[in-house]
């Protein structure tokens, strides 16, 4: 969840405007209109201008949300020497502040190198209130050009997803106000050095650099 200072600070000025109009309402009785005059204009300007400034606010939050790209890992591959149809992969995964960055190598039986994470994409509304949609990389594996399937096992590269799918289903009941999609998605891409980006509904590749 991503709640900026602005966004808080906006919401109490909201509330401080509604006090304001309430206490202006309740010192009628004993002020007359003067009270709400005074205080109740000043607690309705201040709702009017904290109410279009958070608006402004949260579409910024949503287009930020819906737009933004996170760099999710680099991938540098080579073709193995003297063999055929064998990449070799170094890959490097990005954390965050609860999990650490990891760098692996791998050989993978292919001549394109394919990586793939699971996304739970959220509804823009959820995006709007500073909540972002979540990844994890999950696979690595290898394709052949000539479309004859590998006989190697995919790799794990960041813990198994074996209960994701079956989670995401069966927690329907209660995500699905919340949550737009939950699905695998992947991409493929030939030799050569390479950052990998995770945004709201795709992972994608861009050549380093």
């Amino acid at each position: 969840m991503d709640l900026g200072v602005v966004q808080v600070g906006l919401t109490l000025l909201i509330f401080v405007a509604v006090a304001l109009m309430i206490s202006a309402l309740v010192m009628v009785r004993r002020v007359g209109l003067r009270a709400l005059l005074g205080r109740g204009a000043t607690g309705l300007a201040l709702l009017v201008v904290a109410v279009v400034l958070l608006w402004v606010a949260t579409l910024i939050q949503t287009y930020l949300g819906l737009s933004g790209e996170i760099k999710a890992a680099h991938v540098v591959v080579s073709s193995v020497a003297g063999q055929e149809h064998r990449l070799q992969v170094d890959l490097t995964l990005y954390g965050d502040k609860d999990h650490g960055e990891t760098h692996e190598k791998y050989e993978v039986e292919g001549d394109l190198w394919v990586l793939q994470a699971n996304i739970v994409e959220l509804e823009p509304w959820v995006n709007a209130l500073g909540f972002h949609s979540g990844y994890k990389v999950t696979r690595l594996y290898g394709q052949r050009l000539d479309g004859v399937a590998t006989s190697q096992n995919q790799f794990f590269v960041n813990g198994d997803d074996r209960d994701f799918f079956t989670d995401m289903r069966k927690g329907r009941w209660w995500t699905e106000p919340f949550v737009r999609s939950a699905y695998g998605n992947a991409v493929i891409g030939t030799p050569g050095e390479f950052d990998v980006f995770v945004s709201r509904d795709a992972i994608k590749t861009r050549p380093s650099g």
